[in-house]
């Protein structure tokens, strides 16, 4: 695949050393070059670290949680009296740490940032500012969680909760660059009003999509209206009830993978293939038709059956090798489950990432977050594939 002006710049910025930003709107191929990036820095011998706020994205990129790589304490608003003293092995693989990426960065609060760099201080290591640092993510999709209490601590010490306004960034010299060559649509007209809404503008563009008559999978905001859609499919089915409880191993929290601890399905219900396979072409969020037959287990896409067999997903935290001089990703846990769930309906939040043919959006429970409805509209490749629920 040819990379972008953008893209080629990026990838030339993060080889010379520099810290970055990279951002863009949804569907301008972050994740592509990103991954390309680090291979790039692997290959020149650095020693990567790929971090993110949460669990599922943490395993999205490969890393880890910021939280368990710095033992920064879940709760709370962090200072540096909060930060923990480590033990040896853990500051001496700090100190190692050449690259930190930091994906879906617009969910990173300003004093979990400083919360890193202090802990380095208080650890004896060399600060933030001595390490390169890659920003991946876009500001106009889904933020940090914050309640009302975490909100008003955090604004008596920040001008705001992203994480440029963390003490440390102003010393980071960070440098943006924004791809802005959309590769998952090509309608100019759709593309130009998914630009309004991402900019916090009204666009009356949408309303002519609003209907009755749901189409494809569902994305909705609420966890309450996605287990609605998903109980009705499937309990118009007739026949057998399928149940596959996942095996989990180690030190995990279930909610850190995208795989459900338990599937029930029937012949006929609407799944969607939650890996990219590496034996055809099913990649993360193909969607299709679970089928069962001779005790084997299958998802119909067009006129193909591919088997469904388990998948071991495993939960990493970075550790020194066996020669203290390297980091190494070491397993603390696994998810065995067959790669799939229904998808009758999806939430918001999880289809982040995603890219689909048809979605409908059921906002008859407004969104509660910004940046919901540009996330959830930006999923789908061309209008033609889009409908909106109000009601």
């Amino acid at each position: 695949m040819q990379l972008s002006s953008k893209q080629d710049l990026f990838l030339q910025s993060v080889l010379a050393g520099k810290n970055l930003f990279l951002t863009g709107k949804a569907g301008t191929g972050k994740t592509f070059i990103v991954k390309k990036a680090i291979e790039a820095l692997k290959e020149d011998g650095k020693r990567i670290v790929a971090l993110a706020p949460t669990g599922v994205a943490a395993n999205n990129v490969g890393g880890q949680t910021i939280h368990s790589m710095f033992g920064l304490n879940p709760f709370g608003v962090m200072d540096f009296e909060s930060c923990n003293f480590l033990r040896g092995e853990k500051r001496r693989m700090l100190e190692l740490i050449d690259v930190l990426l930091i994906d879906e960065i617009s969910m990173l609060r300003p004093d979990i940032l400083d919360g890193m760099h202090w802990t380095l201080l208080k650890n004896g290591c060399q600060g933030l500012d001595t390490k390169q640092i890659i920003f991946i993510g876009d500001m106009k999709q889904l933020p940090a969680v914050v309640n009302d209490n975490t909100r008003s601590i955090l604004y008596r010490k920040y001008n705001g909760v992203e994480f440029f306004e963390a003490k440390i960034f102003s010393k980071l010299n960070v440098e943006t660059i924004e791809l802005d060559e959309v590769l998952r649509q090509s309608d100019p007209e759709f593309i130009d009003n998914l630009n309004i809404i991402r900019d916090g503008g009204k666009a009356p563009y949408f309303h002519k999509f609003v209907t009755n008559e749901p189409k494809g999978i569902i994305l909705a905001p609420h966890n309450s209206t996605v287990d609605k859609y998903n109980r009705i499919g499937l309990d118009s089915l007739k026949g057998e009830l399928f149940t596959f409880e996942a095996k989990v191993t180690g030190n995990i929290n279930a909610d850190d993978f995208n795989f459900p601890t338990k599937i029930e399905v029937k012949n006929g219900a609407k799944i969607m293939y939650l890996v990219n396979s590496k034996d055809n072409n099913l990649v993360n969020g193909t969607l299709g038709t679970f089928v069962s037959h001779e005790d084997c287990h299958y998802i119909r896409v067009g006129d193909v059956d591919h088997a469904l067999g388990k998948i071991e997903i495993t939960k990493k935290e970075y550790v020194l090798n066996d020669s203290k001089t390297d980091l190494e990703l070491k397993v603390i846990g696994t998810i065995e489950q067959l790669p799939f769930k229904l998808a009758y309906a999806l939430s918001i939040h999880k289809s982040q990432g995603l890219t689909l043919d048809e979605v409908t959006i059921d906002i008859s429970k407004p969104c509660f977050m910004p940046g919901q409805f540009y996330v959830a509209v930006s999923r789908v490749t061309s209008p033609e594939g889009l409908r909106i629920l109000t009601r």
